[in-house]
């Protein structure tokens, strides 16, 4: 492989950095449930801010969408800025954009301005790999575990305030206020990253691959737009064929680009090399499962009673049925940074997803009140904090700095 050179890696003049206390550890948490929050207070308002707009369900799930296909983009090309310039300088400028994301989805005035809007705060999502690489290069060794686990925590708990919040929010206020709170919040936790998080002094000597970054955005965009159209274009349509034929061309490209380039922006060829790999196959697998039951039960929730199958929920009510979710996902980080030590990631991810296939069980046999939704996704979020700790302790332990933060999807 031509692009598989490993970047060379300096520290910063001057004695090297005191280990990262507490206050320091507290602080990326809170930046990793920050996170946490500008997922999870859009989704049980989704119905709301269809409303509010005047858009469909689907249209409006697009803002979940945007946010996500933009943070796939921004994770590596940030995290490889951090290992150039900074992970606490890269960290403050992934904030600045969700701070501005979230001020121009307050004031926007359609449904479109808001999901272009959104993806301005998805760029701020390299948050969570830039914590954990200021954790690994600040924390001294033996405390290492324990922030992983407290910053997967922390993602988790902004998951369950989230789903609370917003419902609160909606009922009391308007949809918009979310937007209003999510820029409250994260220029709070930029002052207090400025005030106690210390610099990294781990440097890369790589260039930016910015062609291998327009190449991923773009055939991302067109793969999740032949998907999300293609029940409405037809999926033997033409259009659909084409968008669909256009990823496959792009994404090929990118995959060839590189191969090619010294410093890609994702070193395939360590991606498909254990442990990471088996990392990154765990964490689509669980990732995928996951993600299908937080867009489902808020739906089941929501959906008439008249349905037979729904409890027509509030906003407020859906996110008291995803608060358990959210509590078990913290506590299943918090659980699996103390184990770890003792059974290793392996035991970890595979007693996560036996949880995992417990929680689904669950809910396939019984969906049909608010109580049994929210039992069976705290199961899953419990087994989502154990898995996500495991494959995390692998990726920043095993490779040098410089690669984590890209390799920390």
């Amino acid at each position: 492989m031509s692009g598989a050179s490993t970047p060379a890696v300096s520290s910063l003049r001057g004695p090297p950095a005191e280990p990262l206390r507490v206050g320091g550890i507290v602080v990326l948490s809170l930046g990793a449930l920050d996170f946490g929050l500008e997922q999870s207070l859009i989704i049980p308002a989704l119905p709301a801010l269809a409303e509010h707009y005047g858009a469909s369900i689907g249209s409006i799930a697009w803002m979940v969408t945007g946010f996500v296909l933009a943070s796939i983009v921004a994770i590596p090309l940030v995290g490889r800025l951090g290992d150039m310039f900074g992970k606490r300088r890269m960290l403050l400028a992934s904030l600045a954009a969700f701070a501005i994301g979230s001020l121009m989805c307050a004031v926007a005035e359609s449904s479109g301005l808001a999901i272009a809007r959104r993806v301005i705060q998805g760029l701020g999502a390299a948050v969570t790999p830039l914590t954990y690489g200021l954790a690994r290069d600040t924390v001294a060794p033996d405390r290492l575990p324990h922030a992983i686990g407290a910053v997967v925590g922390g993602a988790s708990a902004g998951a369950a305030i989230g789903f609370l919040l917003s419902g609160l929010l909606v009922d009391t206020f308007t949809a918009a206020a979310v937007f209003w709170f999510l820029l409250a919040f994260a220029i709070l936790i930029a002052i207090a990253v400025r005030a106690l998080v210390r610099e990294s002094p781990v440097r890369a000597d790589v260039r930016l691959d910015v062609g291998g970054a327009a190449l991923l955005g773009l055939g991302l965009l067109a793969l999740l737009l032949g998907i999300a159209r293609g029940s409405t274009w037809g999926w033997t349509s033409g259009r659909t064929l084409v968008t669909l034929g256009a990823a496959l061309a792009l994404l090929t490209a990118f995959a060839l680009v590189e191969d090619r380039v010294r410093h890609p922006l994702v070193n395939l060829s360590l991606v498909v090399t254990r442990p990471f790999a088996s990392a990154n196959l765990c964490a689509f697998a669980f990732g995928y499962s996951f993600f299908i039951a937080v867009f489902v039960i808020p739906q089941l929730a929501a959906a008439p009673t008249s349905t037979g199958y729904g409890s027509d929920l509030s906003t407020t009510g859906i996110g008291l049925v995803l608060l358990p979710t959210g509590v078990a996902s913290l506590a299943g980080g918090l659980a699996g940074g103390r184990a770890i030590e003792r059974v290793g990631p392996r035991a970890l991810v595979a007693s996560g997803a036996a949880l995992g296939i417990a929680g689904y069980t669950s809910l396939a046999l019984a969906h049909a009140s608010p109580a049994t939704l929210a039992i069976g996704s705290a199961v899953l979020g419990f087994a989502w904090g154990l898995i996500l700790t495991g494959i995390a302790s692998v990726v920043v332990r095993v490779r040098p700095p410089t690669a984590r933060a890209s390799l920390s999807q």
